[in-house]
């Protein structure tokens, strides 16, 4: 159980889900019952917690299902790369791996169609059958190729905290459309606020990804990966890596001074996530070995983490 829970990176899912939490009962619910007592009526959340439940199930599975496939098909440059990291063969059998792998995508679009039904939109199961299958063309495809990957699995990383607030906010909008529409109101500011934090996840993943490439820079190239540093040499792989930093960061500085009046919620987004970033590019910069690498890697998961807790305290300080 221990390895299987390692396979599926245990602690990248506890993220996921905290992530879902957070858009939900840190984002959305405080939202609605905050920032529209102007209707003079009482809001609450239209998604049951049932269907959310499953939601929340059907994104873990397939996110699982997605580490296992990749691990799979990696196994050689992983032996190279990070050879006590490796699961697949050691500690849980090939076949297991692929049985594993076909059941949680079973699961997940299972999931994932009955919550799309309970909002009105049954035909939305097929956004959890082409994860699924991008998933597995990552594994097999994707992944070899420079920057495709990479900006695939940010792609992805974005979609959770997307997909969380859409299957809210299709069903209030339902329930409350003639509400909004004589009051000349919409549930935009939390679209907008979903889509922000998308673009944080999407930015941050995308430069962990080149930071994973430039570390296993080794094994990939001695198993035919054609990764960014591959492709276009180590130094171009840094350039590019800094850049999206510097975006990053960039959008960041936007976003704190055309949108964020509080002082609470500007010196948080100052001390609590640019600051660390800017502090995280210049070891990036500095990094010269795969440990260091590594760190940057971890600096920015973490980034990630204090992210959500930004949009927890946004309610509870702000």
């Amino acid at each position: 159980m221990i390895h299987i829970l390692q396979l599926v990176r245990y602690k990248n899912l506890s993220i996921i889900i905290a992530t879902m939490l957070v858009v939900r009962y840190g984002l959305i619910l405080p939202m609605l019952q905050q920032d529209y007592e102007i209707l003079n009526v009482e809001l609450d959340l239209q998604f049951s917690l049932f269907h959310f439940i499953l939601l929340l199930i059907a994104t873990v599975s397939l996110s699982a299902s997605g580490y296992i496939i990749n691990d799979y098909f990696d196994v050689n440059a992983d032996m190279m790369n990070k050879p006590d990291k490796v699961i697949i063969g050691k500690y849980i059998h090939r076949r297991f791996a692929m049985f594993l792998h076909w059941f949680l995508n079973i699961v997940g679009v299972i999931c994932g169609g009955i919550a799309s039904y309970a909002i009105g939109f049954p035909h939305f199961v097929m956004i959890f059958v082409f994860i699924a299958g991008l998933l597995w063309f990552y594994s097999t495809t994707f992944s070899r190729e420079p920057l495709i990957g990479n900006i695939l699995i940010a792609v992805l990383v974005a979609l959770v905290p997307l997909i969380t607030a859409v299957y809210e906010l299709l069903p209030l909008n339902f329930m409350y459309k003639h509400i909004l529409n004589s009051m000349y109101v919409s549930f935009e500011g939390m679209l907008f606020w979903s889509l922000g934090y998308a673009l944080f996840a999407f930015l941050l993943t995308l430069i962990r990804e080149m930071v994973k490439d430039i570390e296993d820079l080794e094994g990939d190239a001695a198993y035919g990966r054609n990764t960014i540093p591959i492709a276009f040499g180590i130094e171009w792989a840094r350039y590019i890596t800094i850049s999206v930093f510097v975006v990053t960061i960039g959008a960041l500085l936007f976003v704190l001074f055309a949108y964020l009046q509080q002082g609470f919620a500007q010196l948080y987004m100052i001390i609590g996530i640019i600051i660390p970033l800017i502090l995280t590019l210049i070891l990036f910069i500095v990094s010269n070995s795969a440990q260091t690498y590594n760190r940057v890697s971890t600096l920015l998961k973490i980034i990630m983490i204090l992210g959500l807790l930004y949009i927890i305290s946004k309610n509870i300080l702000f």
